[in-house]
């Protein structure tokens, strides 16, 4: 929706440079919309989609309406041109890269399993809409070229392109016609690039595949770089509850200048602390220890045992916790 705004408000400021290159526009506009600018209040991006917008460019004008403004018909067959050329390059662009992807899954680099298939069945539809795009923007630049220059020698270049014809280079794997074939007959969009002066070189392909490669393997890194700060997260979280948890321990013992029932209470409370962050940290490795297991990750820290007292702590509070016990009927009025 952004973008169809975007577009919207850059049409709608097109409108005046238009009308003053081309008037005889006005009256097109009117019979279409609200107001010669192109109906601000009628066509709205909400209402209506915007890229099926009339632009009313020479090429879509009568021959009578277009002799009055060669000079821009004809900025209009070069940009038409152009825009034939660079649409062609794209379609060849994205066959070279089907290709590349096909030897790549054949080789069989990716991995095997439905994850790494998926990965590839991906990328396969994002290179098929983008050859669709470009062949769409081809149709629509030819048809134009055709109103504007019926007769020019475009025609040996800019043939007609048929769905058949977006294909190669070579035979497609994915295609049991071509795979059966004996003789295979090139498409035609590989054999113009010459005489459009647009060659396609090796090193160009080197560099197509290369870019591919280069933002694939850095997609790769991010996710592996994920994947191990996960693991460095999960590491960190344990080994805070545990350290937490003895640091609670060792606060049970360190209150023995005061009454009776004060040491008790505070004992019990840091206990129940440090109990509570024992089972916390317990809870954590029963429910990642079943999906790290899973993938083949058996972590260092999933078996360690929670250490109860550090060696310093531990003779000193051997004498209070058996007068603790002595006095449990004591405690539950402090608990509560």
């Amino acid at each position: 929706q952004e973008k169809r705004n975007s577009l919207y408000r850059r049409i709608h400021q097109w409108r005046d440079a238009q009308l003053a290159y081309t008037p005889m526009v006005a009256s097109l506009l009117l019979k279409h919309t609200a107001s010669p600018l192109g109906g601000v209040q009628d066509f709205s991006p909400v209402t209506t989609q915007v890229e099926e917008a009339l632009l009313f460019l020479p090429s879509s004008l009568s021959d009578t309406m277009r002799n009055s403004i060669q000079n821009i018909a004809s900025k209009e067959l070069q940009l038409r041109k152009a825009q034939s050329t660079e649409a062609l390059e794209d379609i060849r662009r994205g066959h070279r890269m089907i290709t590349g992807l096909a030897q790549f899954k054949k080789l069989n680099i990716c991995g095997a399993g439905n994850k790494a298939n998926t990965r590839m069945r991906t990328l396969y539809d994002r290179l098929q809409a983008r050859i669709q795009r470009a062949a769409n923007r081809y149709w629509a630049a030819r048809d134009a070229v055709q109103q504007l220059e019926p007769d020019g020698l475009w025609a040996a270049q800019l043939r007609p392109l048929n769905s058949g014809d977006i294909r190669g280079p070579g035979r497609q794997p994915d295609d049991p016609v071509q795979v059966r074939k004996r003789r295979f007959e090139q498409s035609w969009i590989w054999s113009v690039a010459q005489s459009l002066g647009k060659d396609t070189t090796e090193e160009e392909f080197d560099d197509t595949m290369r870019a591919e490669w280069a933002k694939m393997r850095a997609r790769r890194d991010r996710w592996e770089e994920e994947y191990r700060l996960v693991l460095e997260e999960m590491r960190w979280t344990i080994a805070y509850l545990r350290w937490k948890a003895l640091w609670w321990r060792s606060q049970a013992y360190r209150r023995n200048d005061a009454d009776k029932i004060m040491p008790q209470g505070l004992k019990a409370y840091a206990l129940r602390q440090a109990h509570l962050l024992d089972s916390l940290a317990t809870s954590c490795i029963a429910r990642w220890a079943p999906t790290l297991s899973a993938e083949g990750i058996v972590p260092s820290w999933i078996g360690d045992p929670i250490s109860n007292f550090e060696p310093d702590q531990e003779e000193e509070g051997s004498d209070n916790e058996d007068e603790a016990e002595e006095n449990e009927e004591d405690l539950d009025h402090v608990y509560c």
